[in-house]
């Protein structure tokens, strides 16, 4: 299904069906004249789809913007996409691939329910008039219940029952997002995969499963423009650590059980242009050191200072027998340095 809403005159297109023929196989459309095939791979796919947005969106409370973005969503969920800072001659379309069910809002957007099977949903928003494209990867999460340990064979662990006095998003989760060997390439943000955030255990266990907030991404994203900025190699901006399980958090002998990361909140971060893997010499002082963990924690502190919604925990933290230096960055809501 295809809805579109310009400017001028919104209206509704149908384009025809597109059915799923299997979970990571080809999504067909059958249109009247010709057909059209795309494949879940260019929802995985590295490379730039087309022109990049040249508007951007706001779903779930948050700002989007580039040529892919990631939404996690509960299954039947519905999610409003509000199209915003278009030109005028614009012809922005809702393109569902008769995924879902979708509508036209009030407000130049869109309202979409989510399919009630978990499982990744590639959807995009299209500019007919320039072409400009940004595609939603979205994934259908797994109900979870937190008296369990394990999922589908994953070790999870145990959550704490109750979210910390004055943090609500520190209960436990209603549901994770599954990942597949096929689905962890899929991207969630215009530089980062959904595999970069996955938990170091099972390492042949499949599916994984993982929790991302969307605000980390959006950090993540600030900070390789700042890299760049500054003059190095955003490319070599690596997630050493992202979400962790209760069980792995344990298993390493952390013993917060309120972790950032447990809540898809947290990363820990190098930079490694030259990948050699460890943290480059970001301070041009000829040797790697905490001061280079220090450069890059100073440097993430002026990306929140200019953007305070992306907040949180920031630590610079030294190498050891296991790894170089690295820094904690986090999306708590409140600057925290440590």
């Amino acid at each position: 299904m295809s809805i579109t809403a310009s400017r001028a005159s919104p209206r509704a297109i149908a384009l025809g069906a597109i059915a799923l023929a299997a979970l990571l196989g080809l999504l067909v459309s059958a249109p009247p004249v010709a057909a059209q095939r795309l494949s879940v791979t260019r929802a995985l796919d590295s490379e730039l789809f087309g022109r990049t947005a040249d508007f951007t969106v706001y779903a779930q409370g948050h700002r989007l913007a580039g040529d892919v973005n990631a939404i996690f969503a509960l299954p039947g969920e519905r999610l409003a996409f509000t199209v915003a800072d278009q030109a005028p001659t614009a012809n922005v379309q809702l393109d569902t691939q008769g995924l879902g069910s979708a509508a036209q809002s009030v407000d130049n957007g869109f309202y979409w329910q989510a399919p009630r099977t978990p499982g990744l949903y590639p959807i995009r928003l299209v500019n007919r008039a320039t072409g400009g494209e940004m595609r939603l990867n979205v994934f259908v999460q797994t109900p979870f219940d937190a008296g369990d340990d394990t999922l589908n064979g994953y070790d999870i662990g145990h959550y704490e029952p109750v979210a910390r006095v004055k943090d609500p998003h520190s209960g436990p989760p209603q549901a994770l997002i599954e990942v597949s060997k096929a689905t962890a390439r899929a991207r969630v943000s215009p530089h980062f995969t959904i595999g970069d955030f996955l938990c170091h255990q099972q390492p042949e266990h499949w599916p994984k499963y993982v929790l991302i907030k969307t605000a980390l991404l959006a950090k993540l994203e600030r900070i390789r423009s700042a890299l760049i900025e500054a003059g190095i190699d955003g490319r070599g901006l690596v997630v050493m650590s992202g979400y962790r399980t209760p069980w792995y958090n344990a298993d390493i002998g952390n013993t917060t059980v309120y972790s950032q990361h447990l809540f898809g909140s947290a990363a820990d971060i190098f930079v490694d242009a030259d990948n050699d893997g460890e943290m480059d010499d970001l301070n041009a002082d000829g040797v790697i050191s905490t001061a280079d963990a220090e450069w890059l924690a100073d440097l993430v502190e002026s990306v929140t200072a200019t953007h305070p919604a992306l907040a949180g925990g920031l630590s610079a933290y030294p190498a050891n027998a296991y790894h170089g230096p690295f820094i904690h960055i986090d999306v708590r809501g409140i600057a925290v340095r440590w």
